[in-house]
């Protein structure tokens, strides 16, 4: 091989290889693009509102630290500025911080510069520095530290606890006394509870300090003196603000010689007010509420449990989590809250009802008009193809309004009739897939059939169908995520929450919950992973199919 055949060479591998390089260049590119958002749908089922809404976009939550202590100060939110201004400023920051009693100025003062950025001139920027210091003096107000260090400090606050009888009579138990006197602390490791002062509502502080105690526990027992009979009680609830150390309130409550337990912990995993309200198990949780109660259930009974007819007794105990429990906690949060607050296998049993009749809809009379057209002679075929060609260029919302005008006075209205019904009807799609994947099977075939004595109906069934098994497959892909997916239908034809699908199910928590968008994305995640399974196990189909018919007829 002469030089010049080995440079040609070289040069066209070159320029091969680096075309290749550039296509799935390109291709990953655009993959990692278009997957942006979905992998941001699942970082955020694992975040907490405040991460959320925290002003900057991340596709990664924060990592969970089980405390040790409590109270402390989170020293996450407020990192070391990096900025040529902040060590002239600092020293003043730290003296203000030490006149007005307050700790900590390593995790307050970045947080106080953040603030003094944003609000300062910039003349006082470009001044001395003593010019510089009195101008953060006065802006450094009480109220200003005082809100600064609101959003690091982290403490566990117990409030009112309230209780309901099943005749809605209400009564706050803790009115009247102090909340640290209403609860009795039982624990192997430092734990007391502290009265805030000025607190609203009235408040105590759990201070606790768990050392090296792996398998700590911390016991808080209440004695309720109900106004009603105990028989009566409905609802018991604890008002708390958590101090976001992501260990676990376990609940039980005796009442009439029972013992009860919660289903579930809750956990500290936040630090603004919220409640836990304590349900017993009841026809309240087989209905289509949200479900923002923690249901109780019956676990023993004996007379080692409080039976007085006016008396119950409730037990909260906080167990120290381990680092790995309060990533697992924190995981699934939003996917428990999905499956616990709203009814959601009894619409995803709704979907997967509406998606088998409409593949098996779909699939036999498609493929049987299709037959028609592609196999038979009858006059009029191509006219009649033609005219249901046509049928695609009208806008679904051209027939929408006659469309439902004929379920109405048929009955169907509120049922999930129309929402299957038509697909026995055939799509004017799907049967000219298959006519063109039919068109381009062998006459041969079919006349060998007829000749061993089958009839149409026979050809149809034995010959034709199993042909067409990779157009098949197409078709119930496409017809899955249709079903799968559609909200409009279910919107215009249904009314009764009860016979949601997933689709509008995951609205309507949407607009009750008032956007809880973590929950919403755990719950539009488990409601995606079907359509993604489903295409990645029979992509080999989908692909078959649609190529197939496009080298046909």
């Amino acid at each position: 091989m002469t030089t010049s055949s080995q440079s040609d060479f070289v040069r066209r591998r070159l320029a091969g290889l680096s075309r290749a390089l550039l296509i799935y260049g390109l291709l990953l590119g655009g993959a990692v693009v278009f997957a942006l958002p979905f992998a941001w749908m699942i970082g955020t089922s694992f975040k907490v509102d405040r991460e959320i809404f925290g002003g900057k976009i991340t596709i990664f939550p924060m990592r969970p630290v089980p405390a040790r202590a409590s109270p402390y100060m989170d020293a996450r939110y407020y990192r070391e500025p990096d900025d040529p201004n902040y060590p002239r400023v600092r020293p003043v920051i730290e003296q203000v911080l030490a006149e007005a009693n307050v700790g900590s100025a390593d995790i307050l003062a970045p947080g106080l510069y953040q603030r003094l950025q944003q609000t300062l001139p910039a003349a006082a920027w470009q001044g001395t520095d003593e010019v510089l210091g009195a101008a953060v003096r006065a802006k450094l107000t009480p109220d200003l530290i005082e809100e600064v260090h609101e959003r690091v400090a982290r403490a566990l606050l117990l409030g009112p606890v309230r209780v309901r009888s099943f005749d809605l009579q209400e009564a706050d138990l803790t009115e009247g006394r102090p909340v640290s006197a209403f609860w009795t602390v039982e624990s192997r490791v430092t734990a007391h509870l502290v009265d805030e002062a000025d607190a609203k509502p009235p408040a105590a502080a759990l201070a606790y300090d768990f050392g090296d105690e792996r398998n700590a526990e911390i016991r808080l027992t209440a004695m309720l003196d109900l106004p009603f009979g105990a028989d009566r009680l409905h609802r018991v609830q604890l008002f708390l603000r958590p101090d976001d150390s992501w260990h676990p309130l376990e609940f039980t409550l005796e009442k009439g010689g029972v013992l009860y337990r919660g289903r579930r912990p809750e956990y500290l995993g936040n630090f603004n007010w919220g409640s836990v309200t304590l349900q017993e198990v009841g026809p309240d949780d087989e209905s289509t509420k949200i479900r923002l109660w923690l249901p109780y259930e019956r676990v023993a009974a004996g007379p080692p449990y409080e039976s007085r007819p006016d008396k119950a007794r409730l037990t909260v105990v906080m167990r120290r989590n381990s680092q790995a429990g309060a990533w697992w906690a924190k995981v699934k949060r939003n996917y428990r809250g999905a499956l616990d607050y709203l009814p959601f296998w009894r619409y995803a049993a709704t979907s997967v009802f509406l998606v088998i009749l409409n593949i098996a809809g779909n699939i036999f009379s498609c493929s049987l008009v299709a037959y028609a057209f592609a196999r038979l002679r009858w006059p009029g075929r191509d006219l009649s193809f033609g005219i249901m060609m046509a049928t695609m260029m009208i806008p679904p919302q051209v027939t929408m309004i006659p469309y439902f005008l004929i379920i109405k006075s048929l009955g169907w209205y509120n049922t999930l009739t129309p929402l299957w019904f038509v697909s026995f009807f055939g799509n004017a799609f799907n049967i000219f897939l298959l006519r063109q994947f039919m068109k381009g099977i062998p006459r041969d075939l079919e006349d060998a059939a007829k000749i061993d004595g089958c009839n149409v109906w026979q050809v149809y069934w034995n010959v034709i169908l199993p042909l067409i098994k990779p157009t098949l497959a197409c078709i119930a892909i496409f017809t899955f995520m249709g079903v799968w997916n559609d909200f409009m239908g279910p919107l215009i034809y249904l009314s009764d929450q009860r016979l949601y699908p997933l689709s509008l199910g995951l609205y309507a928590f949407n607009v009750q919950a008032g956007g809880n968008y973590g929950m919403m994305m755990a719950g539009s995640l488990l409601m995606t992973l079907p359509v993604v399974l489903i295409f990645f196990f029979a992509q080999k189909y989908f692909i078959q199919g649609v190529t197939l018919t496009g080298m046909k007829g």
